[in-house]
């Protein structure tokens, strides 16, 4: 068999036809090479890693910056970046950012919705309207109270709504509204006279109570008046006499106590005259 050897001249056509082709596919593997695995990559890395850390701190975006600063540090601790991210952490530990001032949160201006309010009764709604803003301005608080009571007072005894209804209202679910508006608030009081003094038990709250029966008790020293009083109702802001007692002008304070039983609730009180 003949062996076949390559001629000179098909070596030279061969060389010209695909050499370029051969030495441009080896350059460029060698760059590919150079580029993925050159000895400062790591150096390079760092450096980029560093740049956006620096842009996160410039932006004002602090923790960001910082987190960044620290991988420069960890993950790169061999590189010159890495003293740069060190540097730049000491310094921002030294500075840390001032907090932007909060914010007040807007107040919304409480909408008064007249036809709502036709719809239903217009104490009621304007009790409630009011009890839901009580938070709103706290130096208001007083005159507010003082306003619902006023329109619960009336929604109670002109406008006809059962005690028990408001008192199921969420608006008036608060304690204080609990006990402002819808508790028994008996107080003692005394009108001077010659000789025998006269007591009356005042209804202070909003509602009439009914069934009323009062036991009560009168001191000063060693002297001592009591009486139990039933009668049938007693409205809002008013009084009726349970007892007599001859208050000495020398003899100290006197005191009125007692128990008030009303088909709303049952209160004990005591009160200094």
């Amino acid at each position: 068999m003949k062996k076949l050897i390559p001629h000179k001249k098909h070596l030279r056509q061969s060389w010209e036809k695909y050499g370029l082709i051969v030495v441009g596919n080896i350059v460029f593997f060698a760059l590919l090479y150079f580029i993925s695995y050159r000895p400062h990559n790591e150096e390079n890395r760092a450096s980029e890693f560093l740049s956006i850390a620096q842009q996160q701190e410039a932006e004002n975006h602090y923790h960001a910056a910082m987190v960044l600063y620290n991988k420069v540090v960890t993950d790169y601790k061999e590189t010159r970046s890495a003293q740069t991210a060190m540097a730049r952490i000491d310094y921002m530990k030294r500075h840390p950012p001032k907090e932007p001032p909060k914010k007040e949160p807007e107040k919304l201006t409480p909408v008064f919705d007249i036809d709502k309010m036709l719809d239903q009764q217009p104490a009621v709604y304007v009790a409630r309207f009011l009890a839901a803003h009580y938070d709103d301005t706290p130096t208001l608080k007083p005159k507010l109270r003082q306003a619902i009571a006023d329109y619960l007072k009336i929604a109670i005894n002109y406008e006809g709504i059962l005690l028990k209804t408001l008192r199921a209202e969420k608006e008036f679910q608060r304690p204080e509204f609990q006990d402002a508006f819808f508790k028994v608030k008996p107080r003692c009081q005394m009108k001077a006279d010659w000789i025998y003094d006269d007591f009356f038990i005042k209804n202070t709250g909003i509602f009439t109570w009914h069934n009323v029966r009062v036991q009560v008790a009168v001191t000063q020293g060693d002297k001592k008046a009591t009486a139990d009083v039933r009668i049938p109702k007693l409205s809002a802001g008013r009084s009726f006499e349970v007892v007599s007692f001859n208050v000495d002008k020398s003899g100290g304070a006197a005191m009125c106590s007692g128990k008030v039983y009303t088909r709303e609730g049952t209160v004990k009180f005591k009160n200094r005259i």
